[in-house]
């Protein structure tokens, strides 16, 4: 898999988004209700994605270009910190879990679907000299959806 220049890093964002996707369909909303190997409903998980996906445009942003985001700017779960502190991902996770827990599954997919298309946007921005610059982070941006595919694979579809 290519990943060392931005359209690398793209590539590899849709090959891997592509079989995990293809899972989350084959589960349908009903589908990603049930529990996961790793403790939490399909649907959680998907909210975890979603999240982790906005904030690409928050770290390129704020962290590599030190600028500001866009006046609004918020997640799809209305989340923003608003005192420019970052808690540790478990954190995240948990209350994106919780925000997905009160959700139908249509409005968890919608916010993967839109989360992802806004990351796939975004990257567009991004220059080759910036992910050579910041070799730990962009190729590490597809991997999220392999890393959580075997968890839709466990599942079935109901």
């Amino acid at each position: 898999m290519a990943g060392n220049d931005t359209q690398g890093i793209l590539k590899q964002i849709d090959e891997l988004w592509r079989p995990f996707m293809a899972e989350v369909e084959r589960l349908g909303e009903s589908g990603i209700e049930q529990p996961t190997t790793a403790g939490w409903s399909a649907k959680e998980m998907l909210a975890h994605i979603a999240f982790w996906d906005e904030a690409v445009e928050g770290a390129v942003t704020m962290l590599f270009r030190q600028a500001s985001l866009p006046e609004g700017w918020r997640f799809g779960s209305g989340y923003m910190s608003e005192d420019g502190d970052w808690p540790q991902d478990f954190v995240h996770n948990a209350r994106e879990a919780e925000w997905a827990r009160r959700q139908p599954a249509e409005a968890v997919l919608s916010r993967l679907e839109s989360a992802h298309q806004r990351m796939l946007k975004f990257m567009e921005t991004v220059t080759d000299e910036e992910v050579a610059a910041h070799p730990e982070y962009f190729p590490e941006l597809a991997k999220h959806y392999q890393e959580h595919l075997p968890e839709l694979r466990g599942l079935k579809r109901v």
